[in-house]
């Protein structure tokens, strides 16, 4: 009788053990296409014997030990730091792709448009200095350099700003993820207390971790009561157990009104953080903000600068039809910083372009041209303050800047999302459900079940006619 009730407790303990691997199983077929799910697997040991009379030792039949999941923690290192990559390359990509259509030709009038213009107005004029329409047409072109240098500049103060926007949905994202973390981080270690593991909450910690890779660089710390401490550029403490800092864009006024990124922490000290912010979505956006855009309006505001100041030391060498000389031409630039964004032509020119000194020599207008000449002359001079050359090749070297760091930029994107997207296939491989394995593991725990059921059906046959004996 004892030997058939230990066989009937040694196989419900199996038939237990099959119906949990079943709704195992039935888990992972479940959220095969779930993003971020890792396959789970059911650990068993067996139950520890017990004497049994002068036998020995007899076996209890068998225990869940552990409902582990697929951890591969190398790939998952991997897959954070190529989606940082990614996240950096795709981050600059629009917004260099949108600068770069500022320098665009054929579709509208360029800078160097502008520049070929002007010259050739200054031969038309020389030609006829006397003439008002051709005056008025020179004016013209001057008045379209301004506009263009005006135009461009402004331009890419707006690609700035809407760069800004992006940083700031970005922001709200990390601190939407942060909280993310240290939610899952307080559900774990509350259904970890009995010594359980909190699969399903551990693989939303995990997909909120690869996500917010993507958009800063990121270090996490494991800790020993089950939670993770993430840490970005660098040394930030962003997540610590239930506790999440934040990241917020404050107007930087020493970078004009645009967003500095300051990190607030869980005990609310402020530290601005914009510079240490070099990788991921995050430090994609920041790179073109604040290197590459303004590297190019410093460059574009050296040009006009120097173009405006080159200029009007011409023309106030020259005389006006009135045989006055001293003019500027150009409203002379305050300084070099934002020389492009308010450049404009003198009032009095534009009232009246017969003030257009032509003439080197007062006694000779209106026929004397050799000033409009010596103006025309400056579009192949080189210019020291320039790198020894012209006006137009040095915005050719502008648009050359651009035009390679997006071309660069579109490669290493497309390089670094072929990374990203492989280094996640692999880990999925490993960490994944796989329906034909699921489908095999169904069908051994099928037959599992059906195996102690059997023996159950039998002992509950054996007993019953045991049973009838005794009677």
């Amino acid at each position: 009788m004892l030997g058939l009730r230990a066989a009937f407790v040694t196989s419900l303990s199996g038939l237990r053990t099959s119906q949990v691997a079943l709704a195992t199983v039935s888990h992972n077929i479940a959220n095969a296409d779930t993003v971020g799910y890792s396959r789970q697997r059911v650990e068993t040991e067996a139950r520890a014997a017990v004497r049994f009379g002068g036998i020995g030792y007899i076996g209890q039949g068998v225990d869940v030990d552990n409902i582990t999941r697929a951890d591969a923690q190398f790939l998952e290192l991997q897959v954070m730091r190529d989606r940082t990559l990614s996240g950096f390359y795709n981050g600059r990509e629009e917004t260099l792709a949108i600068f770069e259509r500022l320098y665009e030709e054929g579709s509208t009038p360029t800078l160097g448009d502008a520049f070929d213009d002007f010259f050739n107005a200054a031969r038309e004029l020389s030609q006829d200095p006397s003439s008002f329409g051709t005056r008025t047409a020179f004016a013209n072109a001057v008045d379209g350099v301004a506009l263009s240098f005006r135009t461009l500049a402004t331009d890419a103060e707006i690609v700035r700003a809407g760069i800004d926007d992006d940083l700031s949905a970005n922001l709200d994202l990390v601190n939407q993820l942060a909280r993310k973390i240290a939610e899952m981080n307080a559900r774990i270690v509350s259904g970890e207390v009995g010594g359980e593991d909190a699969n399903d909450f551990r693989d939303q910690r995990d997909l909120a971790i690869r996500e917010l890779s993507e958009l800063v660089d990121v270090n996490v710390l494991p800790q020993k009561n089950g939670t993770v401490s993430v840490e970005i550029a660098g040394r930030y403490n962003l997540v610590q157990e239930d506790f999440a800092a934040t990241l917020e864009g404050v107007p930087d006024a020493a970078n004009n009104g645009l967003l500095a990124v300051e990190y607030v922490g869980v005990t609310g000290q402020r530290l601005d953080i914009t510079a240490r912010l070099d990788e991921g979505k995050l430090g994609g956006l920041l790179d073109v903000r604040d290197r590459i855009i303004a590297d190019q309006l410093a460059q574009l505001d050296q040009l006009a600068f120097t173009f405006a100041n080159e200029v009007n030391a011409v023309h106030q060498a020259g005389f006006g039809l009135d045989g006055v000389g001293g003019r500027d031409l150009f409203v002379p630039p305050a300084g070099v910083q934002f020389a492009a964004a308010n450049l404009r032509v003198d009032p009095a020119v534009v009232a009246d372009p017969n003030l257009i000194a032509a003439a080197t020599d007062p006694l000779a207008v209106p026929g004397d041209a050799r000033n409009l000449q010596a103006l025309a002359d400056l579009q192949y001079a080189d210019h020291p303050v320039l790198g020894d050359v012209g006006f137009n090749r040095y915005y050719a070297e502008l648009l050359h800047q651009v035009g390679t760091e997006a071309a660069t930029n579109r490669d290493r994107a497309v390089f670094h999302a072929v990374r990203a997207e492989q280094s996640e296939s692999l880990r999925e491989s490993v960490e994944g459900v796989s329906i034909d394995d699921e489908m095999i593991e169904l069908t051994r725990y099928q037959k599992h079940f059906e195996a102690n059921s059997k023996v159950i059906t039998t002992v509950e046959s054996l007993l019953d006619t045991l049973l009838q004996i005794i009677r």
